[in-house]
């Protein structure tokens, strides 16, 4: 019994190509008459000014239209069979899948890259022609390395095409900071102690007046007859004039505080109720003023629960 062995499609794909190859690069040196074959032999130095003008023609167009130079470097490379036009086709087409996100451009750049890469490897080959070199051997490495990166690079961009496209993990909410909640309690402490300013300066009013009546009534009760009249009138003028000040200046202070007091306690009350609500809390905040008097003193008092 003879046994064969059938190449599987996977492994028969890269012997075709770099069959394939060998046939399309041999071919200008097998068939050809001599005199043919020794007019158009291809040196280095030919093979790069022929090169210069395909790249330069190209070149321009790589940032605007990757696919069109891709386009023109293949068919210039495959008029050629110039290894480095393949590789500069190679990365013409790895731009372009890029930018486009286009699988069959990165297929292109590794298909065009793979087959730079056999016809410089074959060219460095004893057995190849002498005078079918596009390569000096100095610039051999650096293209195989060229070669090789377009292949890599092209390879993962598919790689990075093929994953599933992950949803963004979700937004965390922001933790409230640690510290004195803004339920208004803030604004209610401000208004009370400005409320206390302003029932302050009441009670300067009160005072200054209490003392201005009490001088108008020591100057009512003078003798005129009396020898330190004037004095006594002076001095009694004088605390006159200081209970005014007094009450003048109670008058700015109870203006001020009480304005500015309550028109806090209202806004914190209200920001207070506005937080309970929200935070399921049925307590109410509250202020309440009532008069204070007593022997010898009288005002108001102050309360409320935060």
């Amino acid at each position: 019994m003879i046994a064969h062995s059938t190449p599987r499609p996977a492994e028969r794909r890269p012997v075709l190509r770099l069959a394939a190859t060998l046939l399309v690069v041999t071919l200008p040196t097998t068939t050809l008459p001599l005199p043919a074959h020794a007019a158009e032999a291809v040196t280095p130095a030919r093979a790069s000014g022929v090169r210069k003008l395909v790249q330069d023609r190209a070149k321009p167009m790589m940032s605007s239209d990757p696919g069109g130079a891709a386009e023109l470097l293949a068919g210039e490379a495959k008029k050629t069979k110039d290894p480095v036009l393949f590789i500069d086709a190679g990365e013409a087409y790895l731009a372009e899948g890029v930018a486009e996100r286009d699988k069959a451009a990165l297929t292109a750049a590794i298909e065009h890259a793979s087959i730079g890469l056999d016809i410089a490897a074959f060219q460095q080959d004893p057995r190849c022609d002498p005078e079918w070199q596009h390569l000096d051997a100095g610039e051999f490495d650096r293209e195989i390395a060229r070669g090789k990166q377009v292949i890599e690079d092209s390879e993962k961009a598919i790689a990075d095409l093929d994953k599933p496209v992950e949803a963004p993990p979700p937004v965390e909410e922001k933790k409230p900071e640690k510290g004195t909640p803004r339920d208004g309690r803030g604004l209610i402490a401000g208004g009370s102690l400005m409320t206390v300013v302003g029932v302050g300066g009441l009670a300067m009013i009160g005072a200054g007046l209490a003392l201005s009546a009490k001088a108008q009534k020591d100057v009512e009760a003078l003798d005129p007859s009396a020898i330190d009249f004037d004095a006594q009138l002076q001095d009694i003028d004088k605390k006159g004039k200081n209970a005014n000040v007094v009450a003048y200046a109670g008058i700015g202070v109870a203006a001020v505080g009480l304005g500015v007091g309550i028109a806090l306690l209202a806004l914190g009350i209200k920001k207070r109720k506005a937080y309970r609500a929200e935070h399921g809390a049925s307590e109410t905040a509250g202020v309440h003023v009532t008069p204070a008097l007593g022997y010898g003193y009288g005002g108001i008092s102050l309360g409320g629960r935060f």
